[in-house]
């Protein structure tokens, strides 16, 4: 399995597809909350025809193990997060590139474009927002069942319309996180507001939202292009994978006139 080795003694897990090719703006992909990169293969599969694809596995999430120590839970913030994903494009070298967050990955390739505007080409948000609600009762279940994680987001984080085989393959696929990281992912997400810096943005932006997304509701304020996904819920990677990588496409085109770095 493809490991990056970053400073001391860490490592970060990726899954990585298509080939670089020159003028080309490669794409680096940051799953949600108590996910790992394989929500991401079905657009990485549209994405490889054309680009080169990175997926990261977030610190403690999939493969990639979580820093080590008695507080390496803690160590889990969305700055860590934001600091992985520049970590990882570093060592692979990677250049500027468009981000593509999903949910609590949203917030973190923000992040990541206001520390590095000048490594960031464009970002496309799927199911994401400045402000991101979290209910208590998702993080009563993660406390005290988490084994149910994957059948309560299949029921409401996946559009109505969404074929059964997809509802019953993501509820099948179990959890991929452990539920102490889960949990800290949530906390995450409820804590954070980028509302008051999501103006200082300066490449081009496309927020994803899914007509039918439960979970997150379309704000008002968002820099950039919102382009509504019909028969779509939270989980657009795997809904809408064909719009997600549409998106980065349009995005790349865009972001492409800066030149390369």
């Amino acid at each position: 399995m493809p490991f990056a080795r970053v400073g001391h003694g860490g490592r970060l897990h990726h899954a990585e597809r298509g080939e670089r090719r020159p003028g080309v703006v490669p794409a680096l992909l940051v799953h949600g909350a108590g996910a790992s990169s394989a929500i991401w293969m079905m657009t990485m599969a549209r994405l490889a025809r054309a680009t080169h694809v990175v997926a990261i596995d977030l610190p403690g999430h999939g493969p990639s193990p979580r820093p080590e120590g008695n507080d390496g839970l803690a160590a889990l913030t969305l700055a860590a997060y934001r600091d992985a994903v520049g970590t990882l494009a570093a060592t692979l070298g990677l250049g500027p590139s468009v981000l593509v967050g999903h949910s609590m990955g949203a917030l973190v390739a923000i992040e990541a474009a206001l520390a590095w505007p000048d490594k960031v080409r464009g970002l496309v948000l799927c199911a994401g927002a400045p402000r991101l609600p979290v209910r208590d009762e998702l993080l009563a279940l993660i406390r005290d069942d988490h084994t149910r994680f994957p059948a309560w987001m299949a029921a409401h984080a996946l559009s109505p319309q969404a074929r059964p085989a997809v509802r019953r393959a993501f509820a099948a696929a179990g959890v991929v996180t452990p539920s102490d990281v889960t949990l800290r992912d949530f906390e995450i997400v409820r804590d954070a507001d980028l509302g008051a810096r999501v103006g200082g943005l300066t490449c081009p932006v496309l927020w994803l939202d899914g007509a039918d997304d439960q979970i997150v509701a379309p704000t008002d304020g968002r820099p950039g292009d919102v382009r509504r996904l019909e028969g779509v819920g939270h989980l657009v990677p795997i809904e809408a994978p064909e719009a997600v990588a549409a998106g980065v496409a349009d995005v790349s085109a865009r972001g492409s006139s800066g030149g390369d770095d």
